[in-house]
């Protein structure tokens, strides 16, 4: 695993969103499960997000696919940056790098990103909201770190790219095969490519509080009636007529809280939240036959989680929760599949409870058969 080198204690206690760590061979040996003429392959495709990043000096030009092969012949040997995001989806080779980070819950990976650069290409100084592992695959790259930043910190608006105007190098690293290094949420880095070069950029999920408001907010007054409502009685004389006192504000926060109070409401919205694809679009709905000699896995863009309710699992997939009987076994079965390890179906529907959600999900396109 990408930490063990340094101990996963040691690193969620040192390192995890606090600062940047290199990995020095955390990956030895480490293959690159495909070619920069593959990645370019996929970034044709018009399923799949992709962009071009071209560095002239201290500018940098963005274009987005999908690209034709012709963009790329034309392209010269350096100063340019492939991006194409969740490779993970496509390629399982890509997917196996999501099992060296079992350290961190899977429902908070996003995907997996890979750029392929050209010498002195990059994507220019920047910070994430998110935090990062740099996987470098083939060649070589000298990625800086820098200061903290915040929403604050001014941004160029000359690329299309949001690039810092000041990055303050703070350190410097050079990565090679096998390397990896981490940068928290907000810390400014900046990634140059010494040759011909691959990255494999782990990204996780980070919803914003603006975003978990709105989306709880909305989960609850889903299911509000129209009875609850602002009261007041134990009102006295205002000394204003037209005066908000601290008491009606009082009240009001009151309100607010009884409603944000709801535990159980809380946990199944951010389970089906924490589980909604990023490409919904990639799972389609089947009808696909099965035997008791099948094999199933979770779609690659499916997500998949669970909670303990009382004796019950409230188990998410795609942003739909089912209660479960709880049970080791389940557990177990649960997690194999999370981990993207293909279960025998038989085994996975002996319990009757599981066999009909298991055919719902199969009809869903949530899980695939693995003949």
């Amino acid at each position: 695993m990408i930490v063990d080198g340094l101990g996963r204690e040691r690193f969620l206690r040192e390192y995890w969103q606090r600062k940047p760590v290199l990995l020095k061979q955390a990956l030895p040996g480490f293959i690159d499960p495909l070619s920069p003429e593959e990645l370019a392959g996929l970034a044709c495709e018009r399923n799949v997000e992709s962009r071009l990043v071209f560095t002239r000096g201290k500018k940098w030009d963005l274009r987005s696919g999908p690209f034709k092969t012709r963009d790329f012949t034309s392209l010269s040997a350096r100063n340019w940056t492939l991006l194409v995001q969740a490779v993970d989806q496509w390629v399982p080779g890509v997917r196996e790098l999501l099992r060296t980070v079992p350290f961190v819950p899977n429902w908070r990976v996003d995907d997996v990103m890979i750029s392929y650069a050209t010498p002195d290409g990059g994507v220019g100084p920047h910070f994430d909201y998110y935090d990062v592992f740099l996987v470098q695959g083939q060649g070589s790259r000298l990625w800086k770190t820098g200061q903290r930043c915040t929403a604050a910190d001014e941004l160029r608006t000359d690329s299309g790219l949001k690039l810092l105007k000041r990055f303050d190098t703070e350190h410097e690293f050079e990565l090679h095969s096998g390397d990896v290094l981490y940068v928290p949420p907000g810390v400014a880095h900046w990634g140059i490519s010494h040759d011909d070069s691959l990255c494999y950029s782990i990204g996780f999920r980070a919803p914003s509080l603006t975003d978990m408001l709105l989306g709880f907010s909305d989960e609850l007054a889903a299911g509000l009636g129209p009875d609850l409502r602002f009261t007041d009685p134990k009102r006295s004389q205002p000394l204003q007529t037209g005066e908000i006192t601290t008491a009606d504000l009082q009240q009001a926060r009151r309100l607010l809280q009884l409603a944000l109070q709801d535990d159980a409401a809380l946990a199944r919205w951010f389970g089906s939240q924490m589980t909604q694809p990023r490409y919904p679009d990639l799972i389609e709905t089947n009808n696909t036959r099965t035997t008791i000699r099948s094999r199933v896995s979770l779609h690659p863009a499916s997500r998949l989680a669970w909670q303990q309710e009382g004796r019950q699992l409230r188990v998410f997939v795609d942003g739909e929760g089912e209660l479960l009987p709880a049970s080791g076994k389940l557990r177990k079965l649960l997690q194999q599949l999370a981990e993207g390890t293909s279960i025998g179906y038989r085994e996975f529907t002996a319990p009757i409870a599981l066999k009909q959600w298991c055919k719902l999900l199969l009809q869903r396109g949530s899980l695939q058969v693995n003949n």
